[in-house]
């Protein structure tokens, strides 16, 4: 297409990580001159290492994915997490590629490091015709007419100068340059997390079954979880999030803080226990907003720019590839077309869609997290999980399954939240117990007995937790007056996990509890209220090996 002989670009890209670089490809194998401006010169770290299966569609729309498979990334074929006092090693897991994710070649993702595959795609914008201006910053946009016609830019060796384009998007991440400009950029109220990670060696690898997968610890605390990515020649990401404020209430350094929560989860513990650290700390904070508007005259914002709220289910790399190939899309239709205004109206909308399912999985987890575990192992809900995790929630088939698994989420949430017995409110067993039972044996902590009986448990108590088919409790350690407490349900036909011999880890001798057979309930029957009839006064064990599978 032909172009104004004043201008510098056609299209001016803030920015080099994944977002504007596969917008910069795209536009440059399609005979635009883009032009790529980066203020750091690449490889550079960046969190974020665990991708989502729908990624493998962009890459393959950019010529990318061979080159991903020769740089030989750990293959992620799915993804597993337990609870802090599950058996060690004992995950619930699932398999992203179960149900074919339609249009992708390969039945696994990737874990990368993100400073070698960010500097690949850079380097694949330049090799297909876009021009890489890095060690460049951009230090404002430049407006005529209430339009946006270039930017400003500077080099550290005082090279300074406009560079002019018909359009300027913005790809600078969680920076979000523009936004933060225009007064658009606005905290989440919702979130506040933080997140401390790095990389480490001697991490004690998971079971064969669990090659490539991403692990989650949860650690007993709301709103955080902790991750375990393999990387390659045998290195481990490790790290935590939690919210802000258990941070500032800790009064500990980063690395305090961070085996201080490596303790809170069996198997994280164990994993952790021969690790060297081999990188600096890694600290994000204040990383949850939304922008208000996110296109304009001359101007659009691509991939973190638009939004962020959290890593949980590694969406940021998801955003950043289809919103850059959208906005190609976009650029693309609007020239051709000559309507500069309704096929950016469509992109934002577009992408609100997703990014909004995205934002509502996560606010949901964090609401509740069992849920997610009672859906992920639902025999009529674990398709829902699996394809929307799978990624790419743009297009109206992801969005039916997402909004309809959110929705019956949503409803048992309500359920559980609505009863004051229910079980599944956060801390309702801690409470329960501690009014219905007395114990008898040592507390938990090292070198202590790790298993806890309860004696002379009052009367309904046995009843009220078998109704809920719960058949196992564990305590765990918490600095708070309310320790959380995980459950879990043993599936028809299989063995409970305290059923056998004594726990070999902790020496202690485990009696199960039996419950009545009851018939499965639907994915929204969470009343769980006590049965009118109940009587029991049986002891009650509980025991620091069961396995987290919350159902009711």
């Amino acid at each position: 297409m032909r172009t104004e002989s004043n201008l510098d670009a056609d299209v001016i890209i803030i920015g080099g990580g994944p977002a504007g670089a596969a917008l910069g490809t795209f536009l440059a194998r399609d005979g635009h001159r883009a032009m790529i401006i980066e203020k750091d010169i690449h490889p550079r770290d960046h969190v974020g290492e665990s991708l989502t299966p729908s990624t493998n569609l962009v890459f393959d729309k950019l010529g990318f994915l061979d080159k991903m498979n020769d740089a030989g990334f750990i293959h992620k074929p799915g993804t597993g997490w337990n609870a802090p006092r599950s058996p060690l090693w004992k995950f619930v897991d699932i398999w992203l590629f179960e149900y074919p994710l339609e249009g992708t070649p390969q039945p696994y993702t990737y874990s990368v490091e993100r400073d070698v595959m960010d500097t690949m795609l850079l380097r694949h914008a330049h090799e297909n015709g876009a021009k890489v201006l890095q060690g460049v910053k951009v230090k404002n946009v430049i407006w005529e007419n209430d339009r946006v016609v270039g930017v400003r830019a500077s080099a550290g060796d005082g090279w300074e100068r406009d560079l002019r384009a018909k359009m300027v998007v913005d790809a600078t991440g969680r920076r979000c340059f523009m936004a933060t400009q225009l007064g658009l950029k606005k905290k989440d109220p919702n979130f506040n997390q933080f997140c401390i990670y790095s990389w480490f060696r001697g991490v004690k690898r998971p079971p064969e079954k669990y090659t490539g997968f991403t692990l989650f610890y949860f650690i007993g605390l709301n709103k955080a979880w902790s991750w375990h990515i393999p990387l390659r020649n045998d290195v481990m990401s490790m790290g935590v999030v939690v919210n802000k404020d258990d941070f500032q209430k800790s009064g500990q350094d980063t690395e305090e803080f961070f085996y201080s929560l490596v303790r809170r989860n069996r198997t994280f513990t164990n994993a952790m226990q021969n690790a060297e650290r081999i990188r600096p700390w890694w600290i994000e904070g204040d990383y949850s907003y939304k922008v208000d508007k996110f296109t304009g005259p001359g101007w659009m914002l691509v991939g973190d720019a638009v939004r962020f709220v959290d890593p949980i289910f590694s969406s940021g790399v998801d955003v950043a590839l289809f919103s850059s190939l959208y906005a190609y899309e976009t650029i693309q239709e609007a020239w051709s077309n000559g309507d500069p205004v309704k096929p950016f109206q469509d992109y934002e909308q577009r992408v609100t869609a997703g990014v909004d399912i995205w934002y509502d999985m996560i606010e949901t987890f964090y609401k509740l997290q069992n849920l997610l575990t009672r859906f992920a192992t639902g025999r009529r809900t674990k398709e829902l999980i699996i394809r929307t995790l799978q990624g790419n929630p743009y297009i109206p088939q992801t969005q039916v399954r997402a909004r309809k698994l959110l929705a019956a989420m949503e409803e048992s949430y309500q359920k559980v939240m609505s009863d004051p017995n229910n079980l599944l409110r956060p801390w309702n067993l801690n409470t329960l117990l501690s009014e219905h039972t007395e114990w008898r044996g040592a507390p938990f902590g090292p070198g202590r007995t790790q298993g806890v009986e309860a004696s002379h448990a009052r009367p309904g108590l046995l009843d009220h937790l078998r109704h809920w088919g719960v058949d196992e409790l564990h305590r765990d350690r918490h600095p708070g007056p309310e320790p959380p407490l995980s459950f879990g349900r043993r599936a028809a036909g299989q063995r409970s996990g305290l059923e056998g011999p004594p726990s070999a880890s902790t020496g202690s001798s485990i009696r199960p509890i039996r419950r009545p057979s009851r018939s499965s309930a639907s994915i929204s029957e969470t009343s769980g209220r006590i049965p009118s009839d109940s009587r029991s006064a049986t002891p009650l064990v509980v025991s620091s090996s069961s396995a987290v599978m919350p159902r009711w």
